[in-house]
């Protein structure tokens, strides 16, 4: 039925994300959500408009020897290492849970190499446990930060995204989106890689490396000496990356980086992201992606905005 005279038409929040169709634009970050079950408490998870799980590899994962977690002025200091449950126990468990509770799934994955990456995606699609993959290629919390020169991250080097890109997009029809690590000089070269080997979307960014030392010991805080920045703090650099990488690929982006409240992510979009993802801020509040949801809705109510997608890139200057 057509509104009443004098009522508000509801903003249209529907996206299309490199083929991966969202009810509105709004998912979690990877690794700041598991895998739903602990935030459905809180609320229903299946408003957002997709849940993106904790990184999945082929076998369970233990992650770094703690302490792993250190609060910053303005956000936090990570190094998790990626601890995860392992796909055999999430097709088992964990993907059944978020189809039951009707969420659209973003499957993040990580592997050792293309062929780990690729057999990840083959089998979460062929079991039906994802939507879309999102191919994780620049968690920082992986290496040993002792060697002389560090490790370099896949997402450094366009030669490498381009080669676990394709691979990945070999095994798998589903919508493919790369997350790229914002620790690099130039964020449209790895953007570029990705597009051209046949990412469907990507996701921006990672978290910053950094370093926290105790005074007192002169000891690292972090077992893993160093550690992935999120947060408030990362929000400026973040919302500059999805700019710089939107005016230089055709594909959707995933803006993610110290979201905390609806015009955090409205930033994003008028930069040129697509959708975002909400993370390190469910800690402080676990729905906080509604929270973001709602006021998004809100807004666009308020500046009669029709449809979300008119955002999109829509900065003035």
């Amino acid at each position: 039925m057509p509104p009443k005279s004098g009522a508000t038409k509801k903003p249209n929040l529907e996206i299309n994300l490199g083929g991966l169709r969202m009810k509105n634009p709004v998912t979690v970050a990877s690794g700041t959500f598991g895998y739903g079950a602990e935030y459905s408490q809180y609320f229903d998870i299946s408003l957002l408009g997709a849940v993106t799980t904790k990184s999945l590899s082929l076998k369970v994962r233990a992650g770094n020897k703690p302490p792993r977690l250190v609060e910053t002025p303005a956000g936090m200091l990570n190094a998790i290492g990626l601890q995860n449950v392992g796909l055999d126990v999430y097709l088992a468990e964990k993907a059944p849970f978020l189809r039951e509770k009707g969420a659209t799934i973003i499957a993040n994955i990580y592997g050792h190499s293309p062929e780990e990456y690729a057999e990840l995606a083959r089998r979460l699609e062929e079991a039906g446990a994802a939507d879309a993959i999102e191919a994780n290629l620049s968690c920082p919390n992986v290496h040993d930060a002792r060697k002389a020169r560090g490790a370099v991250l896949v997402s450094q080097n366009p030669g490498a995204i381009s080669e676990y890109t394709r691979t990945i997009r070999s095994a798998t029809s589903l919508p493919l989106f790369i997350k790229l690590t914002p620790n690099v000089m130039d964020i449209q070269e790895p953007a570029l890689a990705a597009e051209e080997a046949g990412a469907n979307g990507l996701c921006l960014i990672n978290t910053l490396l950094g370093l926290a030392i105790d005074p007192e010991t002169r000891r690292p805080r972090l077992s893993n000496i160093v550690g992935g920045l999120s947060g408030p703090a990362i929000r400026p650099v973040a919302v500059k990356m999805v700019w710089d990488a939107a005016r230089a690929v055709k594909i959707p982006i995933i803006g993610t980086g110290g979201i905390c409240h609806a015009e955090d992510a409205i930033e994003f979009l008028l930069a040129g992201a697509t959708a975002v993802s909400v993370g390190s801020m469910t800690f402080r509040q676990p729905d906080a992606a509604r929270r973001v949801l709602q006021g998004m809705e809100a807004y666009l109510t308020r500046h009669r905005i029709p449809a979300v997608s008119d955002l999109v890139g829509a900065m003035r200057v």
